[in-house]
């Protein structure tokens, strides 16, 4: 029952038609409900007033022939003006009372006052002299209205079949123009929905009339041209954006080749400015040690002519001790010169050996941050000993670290190189002071600073930009204080930041953690 329901539901408010015919059919129905209840009341209120008025006119009627009999005491004449209402369908019975309320005669089954029945009286007079009447007794005739109820009914009936009839035919003539009507919005509904489906061959329905619907119909043909224009727009713009796909796809291709080109480079330019700097180190190295090594040289050399002179004085006869005290002396000096020289030149060469295995391999290790430092400046010194600039040193032994010597030294290359190409442009006699102090038992703060020229301020901003330098073409390529940036940030894990006032040199303040994080073979880019 439910289920029948909700179906019955569901067809009502799923079709415009059932829901207007419905909607009217229900009202119409409440109308002819209300009608039929309305005549038959009426009908039934106009049967009963007939029958009271036909039984008031009887008891008038009557009124004389039972006064007289009363009054004779003729019970037979009384039943006879009685029994002359049997012949009335809807007579019940009828009765006389004399005047103390006592019954003189009755006929059928008067005296009942239930539903269905009439009761109509009138008082019996006997005329008393000329003008003087006296009340003798009433006269009372009962009428059934049973009749007159089953011809209301019967007319109710009529009537209602009559409206069910109407209904059905107005239903029916209703049901085909809303359809009429209705049927071709449903057709061009099912249209809209095909065309918001991107379905634009369906046809509009065809409206012969130029009504609201007509022009509806209209207003749609119109609606699926543009949805056709529209589509077949979309479909060239989809066309022209695949192919700007695959052009934007072959350029990020060409671009994305020329950017691997492009690093491919940077990190051969990175490598060839490694490379430089070490080279411009062993030139200077090479330079350094041949004053130990000429000096070691000349020493041997003189030695090895005191032995020939030696060996002489002993093929000879004359040899005293003053002779032997003298050449041993000469011996001991020369001996202390050589070795002086060779430890020199040993020291040169183990420095180098060890910034350049650092500089190369990329190892990672502890390290004592004064001695390494103090290892970069001494390889650094003899690259700018013709300059007359100093390099000054103050780092406090006992800060270890376990980072990357390779890249530390590579960052205190390039900051001493920077400040010298730059800072000290058209001057002698500058200051590089390198210090360092714990910040925290996790960090070291390395300070670079010089007494230079300084950076403007509208450079200050872009000096760690790769291939950024003021000395492009004079000996600047732009990559020095980019390879510090990224090697400070992403190898050794630090903070870099730089201070400068134009004429007050400049300070770059390195924030190092001792505790290196790890890394895989890195190559600053």
């Amino acid at each position: 029952m439910v289920a029948a329901w909700n179906r019955a539901v569901a067809v009502v408010t799923g079709n415009l038609t059932v829901r207007t015919v419905a909607s009217i059919c229900a009202l119409l129905s409440l109308t002819i409900v209300l009608a039929v209840i309305g005549a038959v009341h009426v009908s039934t209120h106009d049967a009963h007033r007939a029958v009271e008025e036909r039984a008031q006119l009887t008891v008038q009627i009557l009124a004389g022939g039972a006064s007289a009999a009363l009054w004779n005491l003729d019970e037979t004449a009384a039943d006879a003006v009685l029994g002359s209402l049997s012949r009335d369908l809807d007579y019940v019975g009828s009765q006389i009372l004399d005047e103390t309320g006592r019954l003189f005669v009755r006929h059928g089954q008067a005296g009942d006052h239930g539903d269905g029945l009439i009761v109509a009286r009138v008082e019996l007079n006997k005329s008393v002299g000329d003008s003087d009447s006296r009340a003798i007794g009433i006269l009372e005739v009962t009428l059934s209205t049973t009749r007159a109820d089953a011809q209301s009914a019967r007319r109710g009936w009529a009537i209602a079949g009559a409206g069910a009839i109407l209904l059905v035919v107005v239903c029916g003539a209703l049901a085909w123009l809303i359809r009429g009507v209705t049927r071709p919005i449903l057709g061009m509904t099912r249209v809209i929905i095909d065309l918001a489906d991107g379905r634009v061959e369906v046809p509009v329905p065809n409206v012969r009339f130029t009504d609201e619907v007509g022009r509806m119909a209209m207003a749609l043909t119109t609606l699926k041209s543009h949805a056709i224009e529209r589509l077949e727009f979309i479909t060239r713009q989809a066309r022209h954006m695949e192919d700007i796909e695959r052009a934007v796809t072959e350029r990020t291709r060409e671009l994305s080749e020329a950017l691997d080109t492009l690093r491919r480079a940077q990190d051969e330019l990175l490598r060839s400015e490694k490379m430089a700097a070490l080279g411009s180190m062993v030139a200077a190295i090479a330079h350094e040690i041949n004053t130990p090594l000429g000096n070691s040289l000349t020493v041997a050399s003189t030695l090895e002519e005191k032995v020939a002179e030696f060996s002489k004085m002993l093929a000879g006869t004359e040899l005293r001790r003053s002779v032997l005290r003298e050449f041993a002396e000469k011996f001991s000096a020369g001996n202390y010169l050589l070795i002086a020289n060779l430890t020199r030149a040993a020291d040169l060469i183990g420095s180098f050996k060890r910034v350049a295995v650092d500089q190369t391999s990329e190892r990672r290790r502890t390290f004592d941050l004064a001695t390494t430092a103090t290892e970069i400046i001494t390889m650094l010194r003899p690259t700018y000993k013709q300059t007359g600039h100093r390099i000054e040193i103050d780092i406090a032994a006992g800060m270890v670290m376990d980072s990357y010597p390779g890249a530390f030294s590579q960052v205190v290359t390039n900051l001493v190189a920077n400040a010298v190409l730059h800072a000290f442009d058209g001057r002698e006699g500058g200051v590089v002071r390198v210090a360092a102090s714990p910040d925290a038992d996790s960090v070291v703060t390395l300070t670079i600073a010089d007494d230079g020229a300084g950076i403007a301020a509208d450079v200050l901003p872009r000096i760690f930009d790769p291939f950024f330098t003021t000395k492009l073409g004079t000996g600047g390529s732009g990559l020095g204080l980019h390879i510090v940036y990224v090697t400070v940030t992403r190898i050794l894990g630090g903070r870099i930041s730089v201070d400068s006032q134009p004429g007050a040199g400049t300070t770059f303040t390195l924030r190092l953690p001792r505790n290196a994080p790890d890394h895989q073979a890195v190559t600053p880019a």
